[in-house]
C-alpha cells in the first residue's frame, strides 16, 4: 500500500492511502494502513536499515453505512495536513529547543550540559500542552473515504 498524491485543483492537492476496514462502531470506521518510509521501495532495501513500514490506524466519520469490515478502501486528506503535523511535530520543538539552548548559553552562562538538559527538559511543557489538545487537534487531520474498490 502506497500514498499517493493527486491534484484536486490548481494548487490542492490531497494525499491518499489504500487501506482494509478493521471495525464498524456507530458512524466511526476504523481503517488499517500501511505507512511506508520513501525507501521502502528501493532495490536496495534489503540490505538497507533505513527500510520502514508501519501499520496505522485511522479513524473515519461515516454515516453512510455502505461499508462493512473487511472492504478494501481509498481514504484521503488534504496534503495541507501533512505540512501542519510536520509543523507541530518537528518544526515548533526544534525552535523551542534551539531557543532554549541559546538563552540558557549566552543569557544565563549555564555550562554546555545544563544549557542541552534545560532545553529538553523545556520540551515537556510544550508536549503536555500537545496531548492536552490532541482532541481538538484531531478534528483538524481528518480523512475521508474516496471511494469503495
Amino acid at each position: 500500500m502506497r500514498i499517493i498524491l493527486k491534484r484536486i485543483t490548481e494548487n490542492q492537492f490531497m494525499i491518499e492511502h489504500k487501506g482494509i476496514i478493521t471495525s464498524i462502531s456507530d458512524n466511526k470506521l476504523s481503517v488499517k494502513i500501511l505507512q511506508e518510509s520513501a525507501c521502502s521501495t528501493c532495490h536496495a532495501k534489503g540490505s538497507c536499515m533505513a527500510a520502514d513500514s508501519k501499520e496505522k490506524l485511522v479513524d473515519i466519520t461515516d454515516s453512510s453505512g455502505k461499508y462493512n469490515i473487511n472492504d478494501l478502501v481509498v481514504i484521503q486528506g488534504k496534503e495541507s495536513m501533512s505540512y501542519k503535523a510536520v509543523l507541530w511535530a518537528f518544526v515548533i520543538p526544534i525552535i523551542i529547543l534551539v531557543l532554549v539552548l541559546i538563552l540558557t548559553t549566552s543569557v544565563w552562562k549555564m555550562g554546555e550540559m545544563k544549557a542541552a538538559i534545560t532545553s529538553i527538559i523545556a520540551l515537556a511543557p510544550y508536549y503536555a500542552i500537545l496531548y492536552l489538545l490532541r482532541n481538538k487537534m484531531a478534528n483538524s487531520f481528518k480523512f475521508t473515504i474516496k471511494n469503495n474498490n
